[in-house]
């Protein structure tokens, strides 16, 4: 509304879009998304040596000591992850929390959730899609190799739904602890 038209320019589109808009000359590139799309970005900004910013997947943690109130912790932790069913560059991303509160905590998280979204998010209207199939897919799978599930764990890709998910003490090797989830799992650890 404040710029011309000239200045401001709004591109929606898929890989072949992204593609075609890194062929050209721009003064500056930023860009937030993963690592992956980050390097064919910087790549093609090499070609014609224009510099960027680039704010790449990253893993946040949420950590909850011993002396936390875990109720008030619980709604806050889910709500942040939930918020856009955890397709934020915010939400947080693992959660360590000491081992005398785990089993509380996850036992409030779950409550939390039901507070949220009812008993079956799948059919709340307030419960937010993932943004494609593929994404969805990308997270059903990371469910399954990245550990034990506490609680949630249902998908369905067709209608881009993934449940808030908690996953028990996963592998740090594993997809949910090396790669940003941008979704609603949440793995937890204890220390």
């Amino acid at each position: 509304e404040i710029y011309p038209k000239s200045y401001v320019t709004v591109v929606e589109g898929d890989r072949k879009i992204s593609a075609a808009l890194l062929e050209q000359r721009f003064d500056y590139i930023f860009f937030t998304g993963s690592v992956s799309v980050g390097k064919l970005v910087m790549e093609q900004a090499a070609k014609h040596l224009t510099p960027v910013t680039l704010e790449l997947g990253g893993k946040s943690p949420c950590i909850v000591g011993r002396s936390a109130n875990i109720r008030l912790a619980a709604r806050r932790i889910m709500w942040g992850k939930l918020l856009a069913a955890g397709q934020t560059c915010v939400a947080p991303d693992y959660l360590l929390v000491h081992r005398d509160l785990k089993e509380g905590l996850c036992r409030e998280m779950k409550h939390a959730v039901g507070e949220f979204f009812g008993d079956y998010p799948l059919r709340s209207p307030a419960y937010p899609r993932i943004v494609s199939e593929r994404a969805t897919a990308r997270l059903a799978g990371m469910i399954g190799a990245s550990g034990r599930v506490l609680w949630g764990g249902e998908f369905d890709v067709r209608q881009r739904y993934v449940a808030p998910t908690l996953i028990d003490d996963p592998d740090d090797d594993s997809p949910a602890m090396t790669e940003e989830i941008f979704g609603p799992l949440l793995p937890v650890k204890t220390f």
